[in-house]
């Protein structure tokens, strides 16, 4: 008999259904091992060496017992965690509670019976690579939270804690909230003339960019001033400097990555990041969609001529390229290059689980998935330039221009492309239209030199906007474009900063608080140049990336990262040195849980 050990108890019948007799299928329910929640900070630096003190989760125990029990009987253990760092490292763990023995590692990209079958074909032994990124990314967040909350005791009894990205996040919002405090809006004033070529409709409306020949690099700020610009121009000749019109492509957005579905889960179905990644989760237990935690944009080519079946099906010929679209992933990490997030069954149809939650977060997918694989959208994009009293001034050198120039640009779709199903891509929030913005409007076919009717004319009054407040999804945009923390642990850093009182969300927008602006403040002036850096933070991403390839010794770069930490935390006020290494290496192996 041979043990499959998997994460989650809710994929174990499926499983067990497409591998039958011979197999025992257990779970270990997640982690079954961490530093410890209470008592000293649990990791040892000696000898250029990085000891980490694991202990059995409490409600962990019962499963350890249970898959220990089972291995015992077992001819072979093969463990199947998730495909991901996270679960390379519970994989470990796993092995090194139930003993030693030869463990193989499967991994399935998917709960189908065709991709649980191809992974069973395949074992390999255990990545340490993959399991040393994800035990360096855990003892330097406990160091950062060890080291750098208790400093934050001079804020206030309610800063409870610092930590390496959840700090980071929580300054970007503060560092918005004090650009819209300091913010002080102006007002200003915009010149639009209604204008239209008698018998060539429609009218359209044009806006003042150059007075004088010059360009409006200044807003103009008087009222009178342009209220007398309006009176006069009013009376002027209007031709038509130019009327340039090109097209412009639009292509598919790829498939979705753990990032960019949390983001359009959010702006489209609003839902928080939490509630997104506990959907995809059981979406994937379940067998619908592929591995959920990702940061590729990659597709199998048998899933592209899946979908490219599909569109050949559903729309005209003219919705499938002549090729296939690959979408590159981004990430650098070879070994964790999975696909994107996609349907697993994509014949189904995209409401094939229903309109609840799960259904429609499951539509989003599924959409995304075959309009990454349609043809480009095509827009004409025109620009038209009219001249107001077209030789009404002449320049210091002698050069007669006109007086003033207007200008109006306009949209209109030739072809929709992918469009015609995703609509626009989905991680993009609706902007509420600037007032200075054009209408994406069609503009009238007309000649340079061509006479033009003013119909109207008014000098616009309009107000400056300070910068908009980041929501969960565009500060998730904002944290993965960074290269800050991981997709898989955004939601959690959200949840934090909001639950620490840090960060208020009112009408979905995010608030600094005053204690959030506190600790930020204190963060800031006390380490600079550390975790609470942006670029820093990026370049420590790096380094875990570095280590997932084997290209870094995670001893190193832990080790490193600590220490210059606990300085800077020492002059914070940290008092003593929690890194301070124990007499042995010898000594500290003893306490080490196996």
């Amino acid at each position: 008999m041979k043990l499959l050990i998997v994460e989650s108890p809710n994929k174990i019948k499926k499983i067990r259904g497409f591998l039958g007799s011979g197999f025992q299928v257990a779970a270990s329910f997640g982690h079954v091992r961490d530093l410890p929640a209470k008592g000293d900070l649990a990791v040892a630096f000696t000898d250029g060496k990085v000891l980490p003190t694991y202990a059995t989760i409490e409600r962990s125990t019962r499963a350890v017992s249970e898959l220990a029990h089972l291995a015992q009987k077992a001819d072979e253990v093969l463990l199947a965690t998730d495909p991901d760092r996270e679960g390379e490292a519970i994989a470990w763990h796993v092995s090194q509670l139930l003993g030693e023995r030869a463990y193989k590692r499967v991994v399935f990209h998917a709960i189908t019976e065709s991709e649980v079958k191809k992974a069973m074909a395949a074992p390999r032994d255990m990545d340490m690579r993959l399991v040393n990124a994800q035990q360096a990314r855990r003892v330097l967040d406990r160091v950062v939270g060890w080291l750098v909350s208790p400093t934050l005791r001079t804020v206030g009894k309610a800063a409870k804690s610092a930590g390496r990205v959840q700090s980071v996040a929580l300054r970007l919002v503060a560092e918005r909230e004090k650009e819209i405090g300091r913010f002080k809006n102006i007002d200003y004033f915009i010149l639009s003339a209604k204008l239209e070529k008698p018998g060539t409709p429609p009218p359209f409306e044009a806006r003042l960019i150059e007075w004088q020949g010059k360009p409006l690099e200044q807003r103009l700020k008087n009222a009178a001033i342009a209220e007398k610009m309006v009176e006069w121009c009013k009376k002027q000749e209007f031709k038509t400097i130019s009327c340039d019109r090109r097209e412009s492509s639009r292509n598919a957005p790829p498939p979705f990555s753990t990032a960019t579905v949390q983001q359009a889960a959010s702006v489209r179905l609003g839902f928080n990041p939490e509630v997104t990644m506990k959907l995809l989760q059981h979406l994937f237990e379940e067998g619908n969609i592929t591995y959920h935690r990702t940061d590729s944009t990659a597709l199998a080519p048998e899933a592209i001529a899946e979908a490219r079946k599909l569109i050949s099906k559903e729309f005209h010929p003219e919705y499938l390229p002549k090729d296939p679209i690959i979408h590159a992933t981004k990430s650098a990490n070879a070994q964790e290059a999975h696909e994107a997030i996609r349907p697993t069954h994509p014949e189904s149809g995209a409401d094939a689980l229903g309109t609840g939650d799960e259904g429609k977060l499951y539509r989003l997918i599924w959409q995304r998935f075959i309009a990454c694989q349609m043809a480009s959208g095509r827009d004409q994009i025109t620009t038209l330039q009219v001249a107001c009293a077209p030789e009404g001034h002449k320049t210091p050198d002698g050069t007669v221009v006109a007086m003033a120039v207007f200008e109006a640009k306009g949209k209109v779709t030739l072809f929709d492309g992918w469009r015609k199903l995703a609509g626009e891509d989905a991680t993009e929030e609706a902007k509420s239209k600037g007032k200075d913005e054009e209408e994406e409007a069609e503009l009238p076919l007309i000649n340079s030199g061509d006479t033009l009717l003013i119909l109207d004319m008014a000098a616009q009054k309009r107000s400056t906007k300070p910068p908009p407040r980041f929501t969960q999804a565009s500060l998730i945009k904002k944290l993965e474009k960074d290269g800050i923390g991981r997709p898989s642990t955004y939601a959690n850093i959200l949840r934090t900063i909001l639950e620490r009182g840090y960060v208020e969300e009112k009408k979905r927008k995010l608030h600094a608080t005053d204690l959030g602006l506190s600790v930020t403040d204190f963060l800031v002036r006390n380490f600079t140049g550390n975790f609470i850096d942006i670029n820093y933070t990026a370049r420590l991403e790096d380094d875990l990336d570095r280590i997932a390839r084997g290209e870094a010794d995670w001893e190193k770069v832990v080790t490193e990262a600590s220490f210059a930490i606990l300085a800077l935390a020492q002059r914070a006020g940290l008092r003593g040195n929690p890194l301070k290494p124990l007499p042995s290496a010898t000594s500290f192996s003893a306490r080490v849980e196996r």
